[in-house]
Formats: C-alpha cells, sequence, structure tokens
C-alpha cells in the first residue's frame, strides 16, 4: 500500500472512531440525564414508577432535540435573548412541577427520607423544601420526620374518637 492509502485509512478509522465515540457519549449521557430526571420526578414529585418514566422519556426526548439548537443560539447566534428566555421556562416550569404536583410531598418514595421542613409559628405550620429560618418569626425549620407524621395522625385520631 502506498503512502496515500495508509494516510486516509487512517484518517477514515479516526473520523468513524470519533463518530461511534461522540454516539456513546451523547447516549451516556441521555441515560444519564433519563436516570436522574426519573429519580427526581419519584423522589420530589411523588410519580408512581410508569408515570415517572413517561414524564421522563418526554424531558429526555425534548431535551436532547432541543439542546444543540439552544447551545448554539446561545453562544453564536443573534437570538440569545431567546435562548436564554427559553432556559428560564424551563426553569419556571419546573418550579410549577414542584409546588403544584409535588407540593403535599414530603417523603422520599424510595428512600422514605424526609425531604420538607417546617417551622410552627403564630400563623401556622410554615412549610419548606429546604433548611434555614422562617423569614418572619425567625424560627428555625425543623425537618419532617415520620415519627412527627405518626404522632400527629394518632393525636388528631383521638380528636375524632372524644367528638364523636
Amino acid at each position: 500500500m502506498n503512502k496515500l492509502t495508509k494516510t486516509t485509512l487512517i484518517i477514515s478509522a479516526a473520523i468513524v472512531g470519533l463518530i461511534f465515540l461522540a454516539i456513546f457519549f451523547y447516549l451516556g449521557f441521555s441515560y444519564i440525564f433519563y436516570a436522574t430526571i426519573e429519580g427526581w420526578v419519584t423522589s420530589r414529585l411523588g410519580l408512581d414508577y410508569y408515570l415517572a418514566q413517561l414524564f421522563s422519556t418526554i424531558i429526555v426526548i425534548g431535551v436532547t432535540a432541543i439542546f444543540p439548537m439552544l447551545a448554539w443560539y446561545l453562544i453564536f447566534g443573534k437570538q440569545k435573548l431567546y435562548g436564554a428566555l427559553a432556559l428560564i421556562g424551563i426553569q419556571a416550569g419546573i418550579c410549577v412541577l414542584v409546588y403544584t404536583i409535588g407540593g403535599n410531598v414530603c417523603f422520599d418514595r424510595r428512600t422514605g427520607k424526609p425531604i420538607c421542613y417546617y417551622a410552627d409559628t403564630n400563623k401556622g405550620r410554615i412549610w419548606s423544601r429546604t433548611p434555614g429560618f422562617e423569614p418572619e418569626s425567625g424560627k428555625p425549620f425543623r425537618l419532617f420526620t415520620r415519627e412527627i407524621l405518626e404522632s400527629e395522625t394518632q393525636r388528631r385520631g383521638d380528636a375524632d374518637k372524644k367528638d364523636k
């Protein structure tokens, strides 16, 4: 074989190898993204297994289809504003999901660990997704554990029995 043929074969093999490597990373990214979204949807929104899979599939397909175009707009395009607004819209959508669908979810469906915090104030119980302090009263947020839930449920049951 002559030198030109060898060089052509090496370059062709390198290009094919890079294409396969790019596909592998793209699919690997998609799987990791899918697993992360599915875990988050299950634990934070409290959706069951099949709804979490459906939601995750829709999100991953949308992101993997839109992300290259969105990245291009953000980096090079004249339409940076639209790309930035799209990212802000996505984040706003996630917030809406957490506070509507996942509003009553206080325990991770997979591990059972508590994910809500509360502070009892003069205005009643204030809920939070993060630890810290309640802004108006300054009372610390405490972790809402299963023991607290069980004792409150038992107290309500005892109060209902007294009312009858």
